[in-house]
């Protein structure tokens, strides 16, 4: 094992070494010039015996998305959702590469600040928080902090005056995996104009405006619309003295289909230049809460079948497989996604007949389930699933149901990436 300057245990092991050894090292796991990440995966699913469910996180898949952001949203600086997946790794990575973090609770805060993060990239973007987790955020120097209610303000006025706040408006897509609307924002035509006079009247400072379209959003367009909202109540604001001069999208970006993300900055691209960009006076600074979008695709899971049985009709024939494998919804899988779970077929099954299938989760409870109908070329106990885009949301969600032990994670990167993360670690410590 090697330390390095940002405090990472690497494990100097290649891809080229005996699977086994791979699999038992409890570090991470350099992939040199000569490996990669796939053929890792390919050979630990290869493996001759059973062993426990596996989490691959590929750190240089983040890296690449970052990079892939900053050309297509050069005006819009990233503040990560913590809870999308608040793995170490990934939190240190992002700190590395200069994100900014969006957080939901006291304990969110902690970590990101214990990793690195400066208060100044950080935004509380809970807007119901209690009054603990508030005076956490002034002890820490968290100023800015969202709301959508005016006893959410009396609760600021009291405890952390200081603090520079963010009106959330309720703009939900017309199609998403999960709407928040319902829960967060208040209604931008009604309640806005009376939140930002209370504000006003409690001697308040606020200084944006933010909504969220909702998780898993497949409406592109509905960001051109928020953004032409909340600039509405930017100028509200204006005409009432409140000056604001952040503007926060929130989040919603796709993580794992990059043609639909580049169809969503296409259209946050055209807002931003219509509506915000040609502005007189104070300059908006824009930032958004991308989750998903950042690690759904760094995660690829690798569960166990561990026992099978069949489904017959009155004849006797077969006409579902019951696959029952060892992780689920209750760890890896996230509730949301069961109807796209579906895992890839390897290159020795591909041409074997397919067959009605579904496959159960490890805990005995009947709602565990990981795919309810797929059909799968046959597979046998101790065959390897290979989940890919699994980094988003599931393993949060984990809650340890029946006692199952949480799944490994098994932290890859390349010699660049750990490389740069020690520079940043070095500079950092050096002040």
């Amino acid at each position: 094992m090697q330390k390095t300057p940002a405090g990472l245990a690497v494990s100097v092991e290649r891809s080229s070494v005996p699977v086994e050894r791979l699999v038992m090292d409890p570090g991470y796991v350099l992939i040199d010039e000569h490996g990669s990440v796939e053929e890792m995966i390919r050979l630990i699913s290869k493996r001759a015996t059973i062993s426990e469910p596996l989490n691959v996180l590929n750190l240089d898949d983040i890296v690449a998305k970052h990079r892939h952001w900053q050309r297509k949203l050069p005006t819009v600086a990233p503040f990560y959702a913590v809870k999308c997946n608040s793995h170490p790794a990934i939190l240190r990575l992002l700190v590395a590469l200069g994100c900014g973090f969006d957080c939901a609770s006291k304990a969110e805060l902690e970590t990101v600040i214990g990793l690195g993060a400066t208060t100044d990239r950080i935004v509380y973007a809970n807007p119901n928080k209690s009054i603990g987790s508030i005076l956490y955020a002034k002890q820490a120097a968290v100023k800015r902090m969202t709301f959508d209610g005016s006893d959410e303000l009396d609760k600021i006025a009291k405890h952390f005056p200081e603090a520079e706040l963010i009106l959330r408006i309720r703009y939900d897509a017309r199609v998403a995996q999960l709407s928040l609307g319902r829960k967060f924002g208040c209604d931008p035509n009604r309640d806005a104009k009376p939140l930002l006079e209370h504000a006003k009247s409690l001697g308040l400072r606020v200084i944006g405006v933010s909504f969220h379209v909702g998780s898993g959003s497949m409406d592109a367009e509905c960001f051109y619309g928020g953004i032409r909202k909340a600039i509405e109540i930017f100028d509200m604001g204006r005409s009432m003295g409140v000056e604001m001069h952040l503007l926060d999208i929130g989040g919603g970006y796709p993580g794992a289909n990059m043609e639909h993300f580049d169809l969503c900055t296409h259209h946050i691209n055209k807002a931003l230049e219509k509506f915000v960009h040609p502005r007189q006076g104070t300059k908006v600074t824009v930032i958004a809460e991308p989750g998903r979008y950042y690690v759904e695709s760094a995660v690829t899971a690798l569960v166990n079948v561990v026992a099978k049985s069949y489904e017959k009709d009155h004849t006797g024939a077969i006409y579902r497989i019951r696959y029952y494998v060892d992780d689920g919804l209750y760890d890896t899988f996230d509730w949301c996604d069961a109807h796209t779970n579906t895992p890839v077929v390897q290159e020795d099954k591909r041409d074997s007949a397919c067959v009605r299938s579904v496959i159960y989760g490890r805990t005995m409870c009947e709602h565990d389930v990981i795919r309810e109908e797929i059909f799968l070329p046959e597979h046998e106990i101790g065959d390897c699933l290979i989940f890919p885009n699994k980094g988003a949301y599931g393993k949060l969600l984990g809650r340890g149901h029946n006692g199952f032990s949480p799944t490994g994670v098994k932290v890859c990167l390349t010699r660049a990436t750990l490389n740069y993360m020690c520079a940043v670690a070095v500079k950092a410590a050096r002040g």
